[in-house]
């Protein structure tokens, strides 16, 4: 079994990208995409062509079979046009109501208004037109012409009557491009034109509306990426003085969307050392090797200074000061330790101060003198000798037992741990006194000198030494004094400045290794170069936002681009083409043929053909000869009219979606077989849609009211008018009579007789004379009996075809022919103007009640007697 068309497109559809898919869903469910859906399916575009989005678009929905609809629409219903103003001579608030269902039959003379209105619905509804300038819509070309134009286009979209507004030019509502409208304009074009399905039948619209609306969202992209880009880029473009081979211009050259925020920031990172290397590389290449041999002195002393500097730190911080006020108390105390214990050692010895200083320095020389000359090689001292009792060192006296107690007693306080140890706390402040440092070159005479060279690289640094060498000066007297055991009070802070000289000695070696290199031809290349280098980048970090910037709009036309990708129609195109070759073109050239054969023109060598290449189904007409490729110049007017008929209905029959038709003057030109034929078809397609005709034809009016009688269809018919004021009148009283049937005939004599019972008693003159003329109507009714009940209007007043065929519904019996003629006869009695000798009586109301009745009941006995004929000869097969 071949696959049904959706089938096709579901297996198309999984082929396509997620936005795609989800788009043939949105449009398999409803006849437009709304705003939002548009916005929704943009986000997903833009989402997959990597843009950075405020909030994540909805997940697609992939087109599925259950989501298609078979091709049903719910049409619009027209229900009229109201408030028209400034249209022709159309009287002002104009308005016309057509019937919901089925048929309706708008009847006027020329000049009665129809154009009017037919203008109005071409303009605003869906009309095959070549030069859209053929379809504005004058004013009254004989007033003044300057009322604004406008009306209301009265519509049913399921919920109740809605006006749609109309000015001329305005843009057509799509609600109203399921009205489908034919006159003589558009005719030509489906002649010579040939069929444009426009909303194709089965789904093969969907791949046809996706090409639409890649279209229209390609133009928004390009809008959209025209605005946010533009020639944005080459603004943003960093214009270099010079154009030469450095790093930061192939960088400039380089970027990309893919350049990230850290590479810009890393190419682009130019500090305060690169912009004092910037100034000092052309001074570099300007000095000589004296600037070198006087950098070099700098250089030495520098580093001195860092030297000495290191040295302050240390041997003048507070925790230094501190050790050495430390040092010089220990001493004192331990040397009051050691008196102390001196003192209740000597408390009954005659003299006082024995274990003082002064005592001290005198037991050491009388030590030093008995070790090295009294008693040489002797421990000290020496109470006994090998011949007796020893001198004793001082007074030369023998030593008696109680001086050589006494002499024992001041060795062993001498040997004491106490006096020891305050001689070594004595000795570490002697010591500490000596190594104080004198740090030379902070005292130098040269140091302003050296100070100001400083300066001129590096301003703090040279304050920061100023401050240190007024700190270190003031520590320097403040040691001194803290180990003599006073203190000098406010002594600056110290804040070592080694860091900052450390960083400048290095600076200086490179610029004493520059300049001596700067001497040299391959070292004034590399100066050159980097000077280049640093101009560049010092360039390009000026820019740097410009970068940025240049790079954000690439990401932004890169992404449009890809989305531009995502909704491209190749493929689309040739698909959808493919599509309808395979589905529709058989089913239109066979339905073209169909209606041309309702038409009787299928003789004519015309056909129909599929457009190449198109992004609509199309359909041109074939003429079928070399010699023209325009049908028109081949055909007769009235041959051209009916195959635009068979074009139009081939149109609408298989248009998705089609609602409402509105055909005017469809037979203009048609003989009148050709024209009874139109108004069978009308009358069929009425069957199944709404259907508006708008004719000045009396007798295709009344073929018309037949034909729809024949498919059980009771039209609503319209009489317009015009007078000296004004066109587009609606006459109260209905259709003309030449235009109403036997039924609506005698339904109009029943409405007009309605007040002659009362005339009657109040004015017997008036009441014959209105009463005659409704017997003139029913003479005129007994009439058309003739043609449309006992004759089956095989013999038309107005057409010259007798159609045999219909004989077989012809009866007439004896007594219905014999009532037949009792009631023309009374009708004529009483509706000529009698001879006064004659003495006719007026009928009175009840009279003509009762004959009206009876020709009711004679139409009613007709058909029945028709019927109980047909009834007894089933041998013969109807036709009709």
């Amino acid at each position: 079994m071949a696959n049904e068309p959706i089938d096709d497109i579901i297996a198309w559809s999984a082929t396509q990208t997620s936005w795609r898919r989800d788009c043939l869903r949105r449009l398999a469910v409803a006849n437009d995409l709304t705003e939002t859906d548009e916005c929704e399916l943009l986000a997903m575009i833009k989402q997959a062509a990597g843009f950075t989005l405020a909030s994540e678009p909805p997940a697609a929905v992939p087109l599925a079979k259950s989501h298609f609809s078979g091709g049903t629409h719910v049409p619009v219903v027209l229900k009229g046009i109201a408030n028209v103003e400034g249209v022709n001579r159309l009287v002002n608030k104009a308005s016309l109501n057509f019937c919901p269902k089925a048929l309706t039959i708008v009847y006027g003379r020329n000049g009665s208004g129809k154009s009017g209105f037919v203008r109005i619905l071409r303009t605003a509804c869906r009309t095959r037109i070549e030069n859209p300038a053929l379809l504005k819509v004058l004013a009254d070309v004989y007033g003044d012409g300057a009322a604004a134009q406008g009306a209301d286009i009265m519509v049913d979209l399921g919920s109740g009557d809605v006006p749609i507004a109309w000015t001329p030019g305005m843009t057509a509502a799509p609600q109203l491009a399921q009205v489908a409208v034919f006159d003589s304009a558009s005719a030509q074009l489906y002649v010579d034109g040939g069929n444009q399905i426009r909303y194709l039948p089965f789904g093969l619209a969907l791949p046809h509306r996706l090409n639409a609306i890649c279209l229209s969202f390609k133009t928004k992209l390009e809008s959209e990426q025209s605005a946010a880009v533009g020639g944005k880029i080459a603004l943003s473009a960093i214009a270099f003085p010079v154009t030469r081979d450095t790093t930061a211009q192939t960088f400039n050259h380089g970027l990309t969307k893919a350049t990230t925020d850290s590479a810009i920031d890393a190419a682009t990172a130019f500090d305060d050392d690169d912009g004092k290397r910037l100034d000092e590389i052309p001074n570099l290449l300007t000095a000589g090797v004296t600037t070198a041999s006087d950098l070099g002195a700098l250089l030495s002393w520098v580093n001195t200074i860092a030297l000495e500097c290191a040295t302050a730190t240390t041997d003048f911080s507070d925790e230094a000061l501190d050790a050495l006020a430390v040092l010089w108390t220990t001493a004192v105390t331990a040397r009051e330790a050691a008196q102390l214990a001196a003192g209740a050692l000597f408390d009954d010895d005659p003299l006082d101060g024995v274990g003082s200083p002064t005592w001290r320095v005198l037991w050491q020389a009388a030590r030093d003198y008995s070790v090295t000359e009294a008693y040489p090689e002797q421990a000290f001292p020496v109470v006994a000798t090998d011949a007796g009792e020893a001198a004793c060192v001082l007074c030369q006296q023998p030593l008696q037992a109680g001086a050589v107690d006494r002499m024992q007693r001041f060795q062993a306080y001498m040997d004491d741990a106490l006096d020891t140890a305050a001689t070594n706390a004595e000795t570490a402040v002697s010591d500490a006194l000596a190594k104080i440092p004198t740090l030379p070159h902070f005292v130098g005479e040269d140091f302003a000198e050296r100070l100001a060279q400083v300066r001129a690289r590096d301003s703090g640094l040279a304050d920061a030494l100023a401050r240190f060498q007024a700190a270190i000066a003031g520590r320097h007297v403040n040691a001194k004094a803290r180990l003599h055991g006073s203190e000098l009070a406010g002594i600056e802070p110290l804040v070592s400045p080694v860091e900052a000289i450390t960083a400048l000695s290095s600076k200086l070696g490179e610029e004493k290794s520059a300049l001596v290199e700067a001497s040299l031809v391959e070292g004034r290349q590399k100066l050159e170069t980097e000077k280049a280098e640093l101009e560049d980048l010092k360039i390009l970090n000026t820019n740097k936002a410009k970068l940025t910037t240049r790079r954000d709009l690439m990401v932004t036309d890169a992404a449009y681009a890809k989305a531009l990708t995502l909704v491209a129609t190749t493929g689309i195109t040739k698909r959808a083409n493919e599509l309808i070759d395979t589905h529709l073109t058989a089913a239109v050239t066979k339905r073209f043929d169909a209606e041309r054969t309702n038409f009787d023109i299928l003789h004519l060598k015309v056909g129909l053909a599929r457009k190449s290449g198109q992004t609509k189904a199309e359909f041109e007409v074939d003429p079928q000869t070399k010699l023209t490729k325009v049908t028109s110049q081949i055909l007769s007017e009235g041959e051209q009219r009916a195959l635009a008929l068979a074009g139009f209905l081939t149109e609408v029959a298989l248009t998705d979606g089609s609602g409402p038709i509105v055909i005017d003057d469809p037979v203009s030109s048609l003989d009148r077989d050709r024209s009874a034929r139109v108004a069978d078809r009308i009358a069929e397609e009425a069957k199944g849609r709404q259907v508006v005709v708008f004719t000045h034809d009396i007798i295709f009016f009344n073929e018309l009211c037949r034909a729809a009688d024949g498919v059980d269809i009771e039209p609503v018919t319209i009489a317009l008018f015009s007078d000296k004021d004004a066109a587009g009148k609606i006459d109260a009283a209905g259709m003309v009579w030449k235009g109403l049937n036997v039924a609506k005939r005698i339904g109009t004599i029943k409405q007009s007789f309605a007040p002659l019972p009362k005339l009657h008693t109040t004015s017997p003159a008036d009441y014959e004379y209105a009463l005659k003329n409704l017997y003139g109507r029913l003479r005129d009714t007994y009439e058309r009996v003739v043609e449309e009940i006992i004759f089956s209007e095989i013999v038309r007043r107005g057409v010259d075809v007798i159609q045999t065929q219909m004989l077989r519904y012809v009866t007439l019996p004896d007594d219905l022919a014999i009532r037949f003629h009792d009631g023309m006869t009374r009708a004529n009695t009483h509706s000529h103007d009698n001879p006064a000798a004659d003495t006719v009586p007026v009928p009175k109301p009840d009279e003509f009640t009762v004959h009206l009745t009876e020709l009711e009941q004679l139409v009613a006995d007709f058909k029945t007697a028709k019927a109980d004929a047909e009834a007894a000869r089933p041998q013969m097969k109807p036709k009709k």
